[in-house]
């Protein structure tokens, strides 16, 4: 029953974070590539995702993120950040099948133009019988910027955080095409 009721909530939240993002720089986001070297090196490298994803001390492998426009949430555009351990394939639908685990380890994180994580979905090997997990608060991103067709920055939890009896430790660094 828990399952289900996390299953569904997980919809919910998906379903009324999403919306379209303007492209701007978030408020005290760096703007140049020179005060943001570890997001200009995950940038110049090619890599689209670099860091680590770990559940209890499993790590996951996040080697896929795309940016979709979603819902307004709040009266603001909302971009969706879809991190996948497999490629996406150009998946329209990409933050619904994310939640189904059709990618294997994923986070989904829904954020505002100024880079406030407003929610976020994980899912992950380590939290199997958990089942995906739908947070607020647990995620900020840093330097963040959506500019110039690019969405970049990194997202964290902070170190480890508890969810639902698991340690979670999100640390992303990430760039990839605009919506």
């Amino acid at each position: 029953m828990r399952r289900i009721l996390l299953g569904a909530a997980s919809l919910c939240l998906v379903a009324a974070c999403s919306r379209a993002p303007g492209n701007t720089v978030a408020s005290g986001a760096p703007t140049s590539a020179a005060a943001a070297p570890t997001v200009a090196a995950a940038r110049s490298s090619g890599a689209p995702v670099s860091g680590s994803y770990t559940a209890d001390g499993k790590p996951a492998v996040l080697t896929t993120v795309t940016a979709h426009k979603g819902d307004p949430f709040d009266g603001k555009p909302i971009t969706e950040l879809v991190f996948t351990a497999k490629d996406q394939g150009g998946d329209a639908q990409a933050a619904v099948d994310a939640l189904f685990g059709k990618f294997g380890d994923a986070v989904i994180a829904r954020v505002e133009p100024d880079g406030t994580v407003v929610g976020a979905d994980l899912v992950h090997a380590g939290m199997k019988q958990q089942g995906p997990v739908s947070l607020s608060g647990a995620l900020t991103m840093k330097t963040y910027r959506n500019e110039g067709g690019q969405v970049s920055g990194e997202l964290t939890s902070g170190g480890p955080t508890d969810v639902f009896d698991h340690k979670v430790d999100v640390d992303l660094i990430f760039h990839a095409s605009a919506p």
